[in-house]
């Protein structure tokens, strides 16, 4: 199931409690909010910080990679582990799935 079929699914049990409102505007909430509960495969690249599921091209098995800002300044970086560590989240082509919420 995909996140905007998700995201209907959602919109269509709590419609009638909502009254009046902007269906599409409801719509794109959900799916906004839902990517991080049910992270989806992307090329797009990480745009704030958290954990993600990252899949090297060529390579099947996906890996838990966290991306954070650098050191010296605010971009963001993936943690690759050695001998890389830390590299610009815009060089690391794959995709992408998060971030993930952490439990409560």
């Amino acid at each position: 199931m995909t996140l905007h079929a998700h995201a209907e699914a959602l919109y269509t049990g709590i419609q009638s409690l909502l009254g009046q409102h902007d269906a599409n505007q409801v719509q794109a909430k959900l799916e906004r909010d839902l990517r991080h509960v049910v992270p989806t495969w992307s090329h797009t690249t990480p745009d704030c910080p958290g954990w993600y599921w990252f899949k090297t091209p060529g390579v099947s098995e996906p890996r838990l990679l966290f991306v954070g800002h650098g050191r010296i300044d605010t971009k963001l970086m993936a943690d690759l582990g050695p001998p890389n560590n830390l590299v610009d989240v815009q060089r690391v082509k794959g995709q992408w799935a998060g971030p993930l919420l952490p439990p409560t």
